[in-house]
């Protein structure tokens, strides 16, 4: 049974889209992937712009208030500026303390131009020294700098702290002009961005879950769709091919059928004659000798027609397998122009052969099977050339094959008919069957070979059987 065989062949575009479905998820994960951090990256910068902006509004503040309110009396004053007396660190404390009340400020710190925290809302900080390489020196030199970390000293390994830290130089303050006040220090700014940075992610993690979870659905959805498209193509081809064996049976029995009339119709002529001859034999009661030569004569040649005609449909009804063995091409036709000797000389015709005596005819085939097959090529040439025709039979081959030419003078195929000649029961002679060239076709076929024909009405035909060498033939 070919189900098997018929459904991958049904299913193969649904399969094909299945790997288009699988490719465009990866693509579509990737950049879903691409997509989130992008989203990430751009949403940490504004996290991180709120938080600078913030800041530095802030740090604007508290330059102002710490200019005005403890910085510019003291040198008024012409007292230098030391916070280890305990009222100045006081005055500043109070002063930072009174702005920065009630805003989600973690840390703010002054430093010195000398790297050296002067004040600090963590006290131990105090008299420390800002470590090489943070964005002091570029507050230094006037610019204000933010930047994130993540701070693990009293948070979770889960839930980390987020900091951002903005250093701004503090200047003194000379009128509009105050940004182009001499700069006495460093303050950096502290603040907690935990919640906000937590948000960004939880943002992105539902995008991406969005984002999967229509994936997942668009996957689910289209799987159903193809395994649905399948289970209906399966079910297609099945009764696709259930339809064509009911066909091929149906055209099974229509070739019995007309086999059997053929056979019936091409026998019935012979034993009609047959029949004939022996009722005339029968009611001579002294009959003449040569009468009975001649009805005789007649009784073994439709006799030897009905034996033909019996096996033409038999090697077509079953063919025999080919036994292969060693054997050469010239042996077979030497034996079918030694068989047809007496028909060559009854109709006159001139058997020419024509081979290639350096190259080896030597094949693997059957010598019986391929004898019926140049038989029958050679019989109908004589049926198409009549009398006083011109046979050529020509062997040759290259390094693959050995082929066998017969080219013959006679009426030659019409070119309608070229495509039907190895179509069983297709015949344009009154007596024949039809089977004579299909059984050669099989023939060749079984060997591996192949058959050609090339005619023109009126100029002959030309039958080419080409078929595999022995292997080794040549070495």
């Amino acid at each position: 049974m070919a189900i098997p065989n018929a459904a991958p062949s049904a299913v193969g575009p649904f399969r094909l889209l299945k790997y288009f479905i699988i490719s465009g998820f990866a693509v579509i994960a990737v950049v879903t992937f691409l997509l989130g951090a992008f989203l990430y990256n751009r949403m940490l910068d504004t996290l991180l712009k709120g938080a600078e902006n913030y800041a530095r509004l802030l740090a604007e503040n508290l330059n102002y208030n710490i200019y005005n309110g403890f910085y510019a009396p003291l040198k008024a004053r012409g007292v230098q500026m030391d916070l280890r007396k305990w009222d100045q660190f006081g005055s500043l404390d109070a002063l930072i303390k009174d702005v920065t009340y009630g805003l989600k400020i973690e840390r703010i710190r002054i430093i010195d131009r000398d790297r050296k925290i002067a004040y600090s809302t963590e006290y131990d900080l105090i008299g420390t020294y800002e470590p090489a390489g943070s964005p002091f020196d570029e507050a230094l030199n006037g610019k204000d700098v933010t930047v994130i970390s993540q701070d693990d000293r009293l948070s979770p390994w889960w839930r980390p702290k987020w900091l951002t830290r903005t250093y701004f130089p503090l200047r003194e303050i000379t009128g509009n002009y105050w940004m182009l006040g001499n700069m006495y220090g460093v303050i950096e700014i502290t603040q907690d961005v935990k919640e906000q940075y937590f948000a960004v992610q939880k943002s992105i993690v539902v995008i991406i879950l969005v984002a999967a979870g229509l994936m997942a659905f668009l996957f689910v959805t289209l799987t159903f769709i193809v395994r649905r498209g399948e289970r209906i193509l399966f079910q297609r081809a099945q009764e696709q091919e259930r339809l064509q064996q009911q066909l091929q049976q149906s055209e099974k029995l229509a070739s019995i059928g007309q086999m059997l009339a053929t056979i019936a119709h091409e026998i019935r002529n012979p034993l009609g004659i047959i029949r004939s001859s022996a009722d005339v034999l029968a009611k001579k009661s002294n009959p003449d000798a040569s009468r009975i030569t001649k009805l005789s004569q007649v009784i073994v040649e439709e006799a030897t027609r009905l034996s033909t005609i019996l096996t033409d449909f038999l090697d077509f009804a079953k063919p025999r397998s080919p036994q292969l063995r060693p054997m050469d091409l010239r042996e077979v036709v030497e034996r079918v122009r030694n068989n047809l000797d007496q028909q060559i000389r009854a109709r006159k015709i001139h058997w020419r052969q024509d081979d290639a005596d350096d190259a080896s005819t030597e094949i693997m085939g059957d010598p019986d099977l391929l004898y019926q097959a140049f038989l029958n090529i050679a019989i109908n040439a004589f049926d198409a050339m009549g009398h006083g025709g011109a046979l050529t039979v020509q062997i040759d081959g290259d390094d693959s094959h050995v082929a066998v030419t017969f080219r013959d003078n006679g009426h030659g195929i019409r070119d309608e008919h070229m495509p039907n000649i190895f179509t069983p029961f297709f015949t344009t002679h009154e007596m024949g069957t039809g089977l004579g060239l299909s059984v050669v076709h099989n023939i060749v076929t079984a060997h591996g070979g192949e058959i050609s024909v090339d005619s023109k009405e009126g100029e002959g035909a030309v039958f080419t059987v080409a078929l595999p060498r022995a292997p080794g033939a040549l070495e």
